[in-house]
């Protein structure tokens, strides 16, 4: 019977009192517990949810999770709440500036790994240079089942970013995570963001040497410096 007031009072002070309230990881073991007991008891985390709830949708919570009717569960689709559970977690990543940051850069990264994909593909089809023999057939005969410089050019700048893009994305994660400030966070993710394309424009217009290598060891100072933050932020734990 405590069950069915405890948790939707602290589910609508944590979500739906003018915004998502999270003040520390206390919070969210606070709430797993509460979620665990009520359902080994059986008690309903939602119950008496629609009672505390206010009258209209103010939270951005609220809205950005299309519960626009706050007298309703706030997921209708999940268990009770795992889901509001998950997404109270997701605010706190978001809340966290530098990782937000992170997530505006490495977003573009992968932009424009796709947008060289789509440049090769393109030249391929231009060139008729195919690297499949029924691509060959498809458009013209197996003659055209041959290598390009143009094309292998492309797919040599894919291929390194893939090689650096993906070590980024995962270091840059870790990264924001360690709690560093938000300008500092960005300058490591402009850095190798603007290298990375550097590197890509030197790479596909052929540009004299070294501008392609000074691109790419740009690119890996910032890499190089989140490593050695990350490992000094775990070193005690190894």
């Amino acid at each position: 019977m405590i069950l069915n007031y405890a948790v939707p009072l602290f589910y609508t002070r944590l979500m739906c009192s003018g915004g998502v309230e999270l003040y520390s990881s206390t919070v969210l073991e606070y709430s797993f517990e509460l979620i665990i007991i009520a359902r080994w008891v059986g008690a309903s985390p939602t119950a008496g949810l629609q009672k505390s709830l206010p009258s209209r949708p103010h939270s951005r919570f609220q809205r950005r999770y299309a519960c626009t009717d706050p007298r309703a569960p706030l997921f209708r689709n999940s268990p009770p709440g795992t889901a509001r559970l998950r997404a109270a977690a997701a605010a706190v990543m978001i809340r966290n500036e530098a990782f937000s940051c992170f997530v505006f850069y490495g977003v573009l990264l992968v932009v424009k790994m796709y947008t060289i994909a789509i440049v090769t593909g393109q030249i391929r089809l231009r060139k008729k240079a195919f690297a499949n023999p029924e691509d060959a057939l498809r458009h013209g005969g197996l003659q055209f089942h041959r290598e390009d410089p143009s094309v292998e050019r492309c797919r040599r700048a894919h291929l390194n970013d893939l090689e650096n893009i993906l070590p980024f994305l995962f270091l840059g994660a870790i990264y924001s995570l360690t709690g560093p400030s938000l300008a500092v966070a960005r300058l490591h993710y402009l850095v190798f963001f603007v290298g990375r394309v550097l590197h890509s424009v030197a790479y596909l217009f052929a540009l004299r040497a070294p501008t392609r290598s000074l691109a790419y060891v740009v690119a890996q100072i910032p890499c190089v410096s989140m490593a050695l933050q990350i490992l000094v932020a775990v070193a005690a734990y190894a």
